[in-house]
């Protein structure tokens, strides 16, 4: 049996009108993802499903922490998730590709697999720069020790105020004929 299948939502049976389903999605979630940059979790997710005879209406609604590794110091940290994706269940019996907002599934079908959308919509929520987050005084809450390392590497003054020009530059301009 597939693990993702227990992020299942069954429909049928239920009747017209709104339905809430919730999933917990911790560590063992993210590891069922290949090159997920997603190490632990602890996230609530809330479906609200509108059930119509024609088609279902869903909101993802995602809100916990993710622990995810900071760009700037290489250390672990819990960035905080929280955001909302709607998705539009349509049925049809002909096969037609899903797009980003709407999923169609046949007739037949009884219910509908979120697993990958959840993984996708807790991705979609984590900033793209991951950085711990300051303090209430602005300091940042990275590791002293290595944002010491960076200054030291930092290079300052990138325009060259000296007047002296590498030679190899002169020669890269001959070629382009500056």
């Amino acid at each position: 049996m597939n693990w993702l299948s227990q992020y299942t939502i069954k429909f049928s049976g239920l009747s017209e009108g709104m339905h809430l389903f919730e999933f917990q999605i911790d560590k063992r979630f993210f590891s069922e993802f290949e090159a997920s940059e997603i190490e632990d979790a602890g996230v609530l997710i809330q479906v609200e499903m509108e059930r119509r005879s024609t088609y279902l209406r869903l909101n993802f609604l995602i809100s916990g922490e993710v622990q995810l590794v900071c760009d700037r110091c290489l250390e672990k940290y819990m960035q905080a998730v929280q955001s909302s994706f709607p998705i539009l269940v349509k049925f049809s019996d002909v096969e037609v590709n899903d797009t980003d907002e709407v999923i169609y599934l046949h007739h037949g079908d009884h219910e509908v697999s979120v697993g990958k959308l959840i993984y996708e919509f807790i991705v979609l929520s984590i900033p793209i720069r991951h950085v711990h987050p300051d303090d209430e005084k602005g300091n940042s809450l990275c590791d002293p020790e290595m944002l010491k390392k960076i200054d030291e590497y930092r290079v300052t003054g990138l325009g060259n105020h000296t007047g002296i020009v590498d030679p190899r530059w002169n020669d890269l301009r001959q070629i382009i004929g500056n």
